[in-house]
């Protein structure tokens, strides 16, 4: 009995011993791309730009910045004219309100009447001298 628990205990130990090192084939095989030692990279200094490639940049930004320029003038005198129409639309408005109506503290204008070069028509006049039905 000695010896089979000998025998046993020698096969387990094998067992063992061979499962230990599946283990570590596994871990070996699991983490072979992680590198063991950690590598500080150089930073990486961009290439300098020949004189034809500065210039280049700087006159595309400087013409940009020009057409954006000449934009932002189009833009301004398009708003100038539309307030100005917008300032003598309400200047007309005050105008002619100003005839009809109370416009406060503003000076109040005569109503300018209108007549047409057309003769003024008779007046009807009820027939047979009867004023009432």
């Amino acid at each position: 009995m000695a010896e089979t628990s000998k025998i046993v205990g020698a096969r387990l130990s094998v067992a063992i011993a061979h499962g230990l090192a599946i283990v570590r084939q596994f871990v070996i095989w699991a983490f072979a791309d992680v590198p063991e030692t950690v590598e500080v990279r150089r930073p990486v200094e961009p290439r300098r730009l020949s004189l034809a490639d500065q210039w280049s940049r700087l006159s595309d930004i400087v013409i940009g910045a020009a057409q954006q320029a000449e934009t932002a003038t189009g833009c301004h005198v398009s708003a100038t004219q539309q307030i100005d129409l917008a300032q003598y639309a309400l200047s007309s408005l005050i105008d002619e309100l100003s005839s009809v109506m109370d416009m406060g503290d503003r000076v109040r204008r005569r109503a300018t009447v209108h007549v047409l070069g057309v003769a003024p028509m008779p007046a009807l006049r009820p027939i047979g001298g009867a004023i009432a039905a």
